[in-house]
């Protein structure tokens, strides 16, 4: 008997933690959150090719005015201020001062960061020689305006995303 008690409560607990995830998953509607991004684009609607309305650079404090699954309906708290959606992976809670050319991370890490790596694996790899990474600055420099690359998915009859 007790283990059927034992059993019943952890299957609820379970239940509750991973079946709604409303319990676990903190709502992040009405809290400020700041641009992780060099910049981001606000979006008219969620639609990956949706008008674009602005753009906020690194570190620009936003309010969390609703939450769509990957999306988020964004108020900027700085002037010129804008509402849009933006993806939720471009924002995080974790205060970013940008201010004067500084920032709360250093310019080491947040090129570290854009290249996906850390510290350690930075160091892991200085020990095996020299790095180039002028193939991948030379890719990140390219830009397409999103009109052309929604003609050329058209064109070629190729899924838009989600």
């Amino acid at each position: 008997m007790k283990r059927l008690i034992l059993y019943t409560i952890l299957g609820l607990g379970v239940n509750l933690w991973f079946g709604t995830g409303t319990l676990c998953a903190q709502s992040l509607t009405g809290r400020t959150m700041y641009v992780t991004a060099k910049t981001v684009e606000i979006k008219k609607s969620t639609a990956f090719f949706a008008d674009s309305l602005g753009t906020l650079s690194y570190g620009a404090p936003v309010s969390v005015l609703k939450e769509n699954g990957k999306w988020v309906q964004i108020k900027s708290l700085e002037p010129p201020v804008i509402s849009g959606w933006v993806a939720a992976a471009s924002l995080t809670t974790k205060r970013i001062i940008a201010s004067a050319g500084k920032t709360s991370a250093s310019a080491n890490e947040i090129a570290l960061a854009g290249k996906g790596f850390n510290q350690e694996v930075e160091n892991a790899y200085r020990q095996n020689g020299t790095l180039d990474y002028s193939a991948i600055d030379a890719m990140e420099a390219i830009e397409i305006p999103s009109r052309q690359l929604l003609s050329f998915l058209q064109e070629g009859h190729l899924a838009q995303g989600e």
